[in-house]
């Protein structure tokens, strides 16, 4: 009775649906090759899991902070090296390789170490941001997230300390043709991946700056916000290629390890965070921005950190 009554109907248009997905599944792919490229690349080497946690709005103000943006990095050297744009369904290089015996070209301050944990990530970025109020912190593995809202504009910025090192064929393989990937080489010594996305709001711009020693600093400039349900809102680019090459070259940064008295008093302050990762590493599984919303006060500390 069921096949027979089904019969009668009217079966449903599909004409063309199957042609629309595949689509919008090769764009996505494409724009997103090389992030889901480095985190397979680094799973083997890295330890730790992630875990994505509620995000948290408060009304920290990023201009008392001492230090805004990092001074050790200094300008490029010459001798930039561009990647060929490739074909549509080209697929780059992994960004970051599993080897973690490269020399320390950016070297971290003598003094006591603690494990590096995401509370001291966002404490340490937020230390570094150029003027302007934060908000919607958030923790996703060893990375965190905040809304500044400075010269340029709201807009949202992205950190990920990853343990390994960047391939040096990066810059050398054929990238999408919405891609573009150039590195360039700090006074210290240490690379600098700068890859730009033309179709990737959530990652149109992103730095990795190579410190040596097994750690990698990436940051992320996003151009709209996290998905709402409906669209990704759009925003500002808050920060420059100059200020996040400056940002992510900070000599604090550890995938390991990173000062004891930092680790301490972020841990501290975000103690309140559900689910505030306390391990070192782990690797980066995407940008979902679907994390549950938890609305609380951040308290400037004596220093305005």
């Amino acid at each position: 009775m069921f096949r027979e009554e089904m019969a009668s109907q009217t079966r449903p248009p599909l004409d063309g649906l199957a042609q629309e997905v595949l689509c919008e599944g090769k764009r996505a792919r494409r724009a997103r090759t090389a992030k889901i490229a480095s985190a397979v690349f680094a799973v083997a080497g890295l330890v730790g899991a992630g875990v994505a946690v509620p995000v948290i709005t408060g009304g920290h103000s990023a201009a008392a902070n001492r230090g805004t943006v990092g001074e050790s990095a200094g300008p490029a050297r010459p001798g930039t090296r561009t990647a060929p744009a490739g074909g549509a369904n080209t697929v780059p290089a992994p960004a970051i390789l599993t080897t973690v015996n490269s020399p320390a070209d950016i070297p971290q301050p003598a003094g006591p170490m603690a494990p590096t944990t995401s509370a001291a990530i966002l404490e340490e970025l937020l230390k570094l941001l150029p003027p302007g109020g934060t908000s919607n912190y958030a923790f996703e593995g060893a990375g965190a997230q905040a809304y500044l809202d400075g010269a340029s504009g709201l807009g949202m910025i992205r950190i990920y300390l990853f343990r390994g090192s960047l391939n040096p064929g990066a810059c050398t393989g054929a990238v999408p043709s919405d891609m573009t990937r150039t590195c360039t080489t700090l006074p210290s010594g240490a690379t600098v991946l700068t890859t730009r996305i033309s179709d990737n709001c959530i990652e149109p711009l992103s730095v990795d700056v190579d410190h040596g020693d097994g750690t990698v600093v990436e940051i992320n400039v996003a151009s709209c916000l996290p998905w709402n349900g409906t669209s990704n809102p759009p925003a500002h680019e808050a920060i420059t290629t100059a200020q996040a090459v400056q940002i992510a070259a900070n000599p604090a940064w550890g995938a390991v390890q990173m000062n004891a008295a930092l680790v301490r008093d972020a841990n501290r302050r975000f103690a309140y965070v559900p689910g505030n990762s306390s391990s070192g590493v782990s690797v980066y599984a995407g940008n979902s921005g679907t994390g549950r919303s938890a609305k609380s006060t951040y308290t400037s500390g004596p220093t305005g950190s």
